[in-house]
């Protein structure tokens, strides 16, 4: 770790935390450098440590696993972050989130060493590994923290930054999105920083609406409703495509044969279904509507998560299919219509 004495002069101000930082460092070091490759990365007036493990075997064969460790530069008087910064599950964890209670299994206190959160890592690793086919299990670990300063510099992989503006009332406001397979975080600048205002998980995203120059995004609620979300950008078409292919790589995830998802599917007959899924492209073509629409988008999505799952090729057409079907402007016009 070259450098050292300036980074943490440069950071840290207060004599306290100086010492305490040394003394972090001096048992970091005693870490196995082939289980953990530290790396200081200075992100004024803040600081990372990055964390280098090596592939894990069924997790990530060929790629370094990269944990950062985030610390404010009021540290050890505000808790680390733990962030991952590499993707190895889909949904992906490189999003943002901070484990640090999933990792020490609680709340973090002043006694609690970056040392030791480090030597937690492998037992973390392993529980992922355990669920990597879980969605839900990946979706609900690590928080997110509202009006609070987000460092996009982290480093994350595998995530999109757009700018666009959200329309509230009638009136529109910066924003901006960070975008992934699991999460749209949704920034603004406040005072030169930027502040994370909220977040949707993706899979609550149920259909993407195209109404002249704005993104409708309908976001389904605890008691199943839907909540529009409006969006503009001056570059349009990427918004759409950016989130659309992003919502669209949930469902690309390829199975184990021995996934306990698969059951799911084994009494699925898909003659059966593509039959009804025919007979519901011709009643759209007879009557459109929402309902023959939703019974159109709701065959189009098991085809495709059933054919995803047996890692069949097919599915790819039924997610054009899907996108085509979003695209006309007479469907857009039902979508958009008010729920009677």
């Amino acid at each position: 770790m070259d450098n050292v004495e300036s980074i943490i002069t440069e950071i840290f101000k207060n004599e306290i935390q100086i010492k305490r930082f040394k003394k972090e460092l001096q048992s970091i070091e005693q870490l196995k450098k082939e289980d953990f490759k530290i790396t200081l990365k200075a992100l004024s007036p803040n600081l990372q440590i990055i964390i280098e493990m090596p592939p894990i075997d069924q997790l990530n064969q060929q790629k370094p696993i990269i944990f950062a460790l985030y610390l404010d530069n009021r540290f050890p008087f505000v808790f680390p972050k733990v962030h991952i910064l590499s993707q190895f599950t889909k949904p992906t964890l490189s999003d943002g989130r901070d484990y640090l209670e999933n990792i020490i299994q609680g709340p973090w206190s002043p006694q609690i060493l970056l040392y030791e959160i480090i030597t937690m890592f492998p037992k973390f690793l392993e529980t992922i590994k355990n669920n990597q086919n879980d969605k839900d299990y990946l979706l609900q670990l690590g928080k997110y923290y509202e009006n609070q300063e987000f460092d996009i510099r982290i480093g994350l992989e595998n995530v999109e930054y757009l700018q666009c503006k959200q329309i509230i009332n009638g009136k529109q406001f910066p924003r901006t999105l960070l975008i992934s397979d699991s999460h749209i975080l949704y920034f603004e600048f406040q005072s030169k920083e930027l502040m994370l205002l909220n977040y949707q998980c993706m899979k609550n995203l149920q259909y993407i609406q195209r109404v002249q120059k704005n993104l409708i995004l309908n976001w389904q609620i605890n008691d199943g409703s839907l909540i529009p979300q409006t969006l503009t950008s001056a570059n349009f078409n990427q918004l759409y495509n950016s989130i659309n292919s992003y919502k669209l790589c949930q469902i690309g995830k390829k199975f184990n044969q021995d996934d306990v998802t698969l059951q799911k599917f084994e009494t699925i007959k898909i003659n059966e279904l593509l039959q009804q899924l025919s007979l519901n492209e011709v009643e759209l073509s007879k009557n459109l509507n929402k309902i023959s629409l939703n019974n159109l988008m709701n065959s189009y999505q098991q085809a495709i998560e059933y054919y995803s799952v047996y890692s069949d090729e097919d599915y790819k057409q039924y997610v054009t299919r899907l996108q085509t079907l979003l695209g006309r402007e007479d469907v857009q016009t039902i979508l958009a219509s008010p729920v009677k």
